[in-house]
């Protein structure tokens, strides 16, 4: 059954959403597919998860109801639903488009948007976690996985105990702006409660470590990509001050990225390849010395 086309119209009318009047794709992660949807004169964000998420949407719903309460700018649920056993949710849509289409289109407002992008990251960072994810405290550490031992130990040894919140994949796909200001953070699938420097390690290789897409103009990309988080790191700092020494959370940061990206291979729409798993490898390898684990 989770084989069959997604139908956006059928699981709206799933969720209980009548008067449609339009149903557009928008791109998005690798994970989730996502559509804007006007419908009674408003519009509307439809993103569906893939089969046997539930779990992972019904997070997403708890924690983004919770993280409203402390005035960050994220959707709010209108509605919630499994369509052919695909997790479903319509969400208000978020003022402008995402930061990465903006800086694409926009290249010069890097520096900034960065600041803000950054000044928002240190926004979360302050919201102590929700309930539903403190009983899971100190869980990010195991996203490194079971032969990461020696790594876990220090983590959980130098922070296990911290509850701010996390988001896990805050990075510009996953931010919306209209172009002055940061208008919603979406995306809480991921969110967890445990120390900023893992989040802020996270965000980090999302931003500079992940190989460049296919038909990237190559010196541009990078640039951008360095001014950006030179911009993010100088707009979270004014917030929230030096985060400290990062090295064993590079370390991590670097695990979870082999951990999460090497399934993705030869799946439609995913255009990573092996080979660029060496240089995550390398990085990380780097600062596995750094923190003197190796």
């Amino acid at each position: 059954m989770s084989s069959q086309p997604l139908d956006p119209a059928a699981i709206l009318a799933t969720l209980g959403v009548s008067d449609v009047a339009g149903v557009t794709p928008v791109s998005g992660g690798w994970d989730t597919r996502l559509w804007k949807v006007d419908a009674g004169g408003r519009a509307y964000a439809l993103r569906v998860f893939p089969p046997g998420r539930e779990r992972s949407a019904q997070q997403e719903v708890d924690v983004m109801r919770a993280v409203a309460e402390s005035g960050l700018p994220v959707p709010r649920i209108h509605a919630d639903g499994i369509w052919r056993d695909r997790p479903a949710l319509l969400l208000s849509w978020c003022e402008g488009r995402t930061l990465l289409a903006e800086l694409s289109a926009r290249p010069w407002r890097v520096w900034p948007l960065g600041t803000a992008f950054g000044q928002m990251h240190a926004r979360v960072h302050q919201v102590k976690a929700p309930g539903v994810l403190l009983r899971r405290r100190g869980a990010w550490i195991g996203w490194a996985g079971p032969e990461k031992e020696a790594l876990q130990a220090r983590l959980h040894a130098l922070s296990g105990s911290a509850d701010a919140l996390l988001h896990l994949d805050y990075h510009p796909l996953n931010v919306m702006t209209d172009g002055t200001r940061i208008t919603g953070v979406l995306d809480w699938a991921n969110a967890l409660a445990g120390d900023p420097r893992a989040d802020l390690a996270r965000t980090y290789t999302i931003i500079r470590v992940l190989p460049t897409s296919p038909g990237s103009p190559r010196v541009r990309t990078y640039a951008l990509k360095a001014l950006l988080e030179c911009a993010w790191r100088r707009g979270y700092e004014q917030v929230a001050g030096p985060p400290g020494d990062l090295s064993l959370f590079y370390v991590w940061a670097g695990a979870v990225m082999v951990r999460d990206l090497a399934p993705k291979i030869g799946q439609p729409g995913v255009w990573l390849e092996e080979r660029h798993f060496a240089q995550i490898q390398r990085w990380t390898d780097e600062w596995r010395r750094r923190a003197g684990l190796t």
